[in-house]
Parts: structure tokens; sequence; C-alpha cells
């Protein structure tokens, strides 16, 4: 079956049971939280490849429709931290389906579109929330967005300006959850890297060095 925008209701309702084919994802997604709140990050890190297993192998669903559905999470229900591994699975079926414009999918389930949705926008939420979250995004979040970047580094049918401009924003929403968890250093970097991929954009349509 698809995932819809209808579906969040039936994922996270007391009131109703999910479809047969979804009736793992919320198990899962309860379990990461869990794990997130005990700080238990291996942990988390293996659930979050089971839920992207399952999600881009056993369900019929698109990239767009997936990253809609973290967005729900996220922005209508203040499923901060469920919203993180979905967005995840997202960028994994965006990368396989591999035309140049979902590379720009990629690119907003790590952060941007609307209301700041994106990881960034789950780390935004938590930290706002409950500071002591700073932890989550800096040893967990932070690292599922490098893998991100490292999935669209792969990807071979876009031209190279589109990805110079796809990578600069995605190093850019890095390097923004890098400050809001007080990593100067690492921020710095990131922000370094993004101009070096403006600047690469630039000189592949002639710009000048």
């Amino acid at each position: 079956m698809y995932i819809t925008k209808l579906t969040i209701s039936c994922l996270f309702s007391a009131n109703s049971t999910p479809p047969k084919s979804l009736m793992q994802v919320p198990g899962l997604l309860k379990e990461y939280k869990g794990c997130l709140a005990t700080r238990k990050f291996d942990e988390a890190e293996k659930i979050n490849k089971e839920i992207n297993y399952f999600i881009t192998n056993e369900i019929n669903t698109t990239g767009r429709e997936l990253k809609e559905f973290a967005d729900d999470l996220l922005i209508k229900a203040d499923h901060f931290e469920e919203s993180v591994p979905v967005y995840f699975a997202a960028a994994s079926l965006y990368q396989k389906e591999g035309r140049l414009e979902k590379m720009e999918g990629m690119r907003r389930c790590v952060g941007g579109g609307w209301w700041w949705g994106g990881m960034h926008g789950a780390n935004r939420r938590m930290i706002k929330r409950d500071v002591t979250m700073k932890d989550v995004v800096r040893r967990h979040v932070i690292p599922l967005m490098h893998n991100i970047k490292n999935q669209m580094l792969e990807m071979t049918s876009v031209s190279e300006e589109y990805m110079c401009l796809r990578m600069s924003r995605v190093l850019e929403y890095i390097a923004q959850s890098e400050e809001l968890v007080g990593d100067d250093v690492a921020a710095k970097e990131a922000w370094e890297k993004s101009r070096e991929w403006e600047e690469e954009k630039w000189e592949g349509v002639g710009g000048v060095k």
C-alpha cells in the first residue's frame, strides 16, 4: 500500500489499527525513540537500519510520499524523534529512484522546505523542547545527515552544477545543526565546505575562482 498523509492518524492513534503492511513501523519508531531518550545510540542506529530496510523494501511507496509523511510526523504531530528515521528512509528511496530531481528531495530530507522540515527542522524542535537533546543531535542525527550527503555523492545521473548546488545547501543545514549543539569547529568546517561546493558550481558555469 502507499503511505499517505492520513496514515499518520492510523500509526499513532490508540483507537485504530495500522494496516498489516505497516504493523511493524509504530513499534520500531517507539523503540527508536526510547533508545534516543536513554542515549543508546548504537541500538538507535540498528533500529534506524531496520526501519530503513523495512520501509524501502516492504512498502510500495515513493521518496516524495515518504518525505511528506515525515513532514507530517514532524510538523503536524510533533513526533520529532520519529521523523528522523523516516526522513532517512525517504532519502534512500530518492537515491534508488535516481533521477536528477530526486537529489532535491534528498536535500529536503536533510533540511528546508515547508516550516523548516527535514532533519535540521527536527533538530531545532528537539532542542527547543529539551536542551539536553543536543547530545542526541550531535551524536546521532548529524551523522545521519552526513550519511545522506554521502549518498548524494554516489549519484551519477546529475550534472556537476546541480550536484554542487545541492551539496552546498546540505552542508549549510549540517553547519546550522552543528551551531545548534555548540560545535563551532565542526560548524566552521561545514560552512567552508559549503562555500567550496558553491565556488565549484560557478567555476562549472564559467565563473572565476
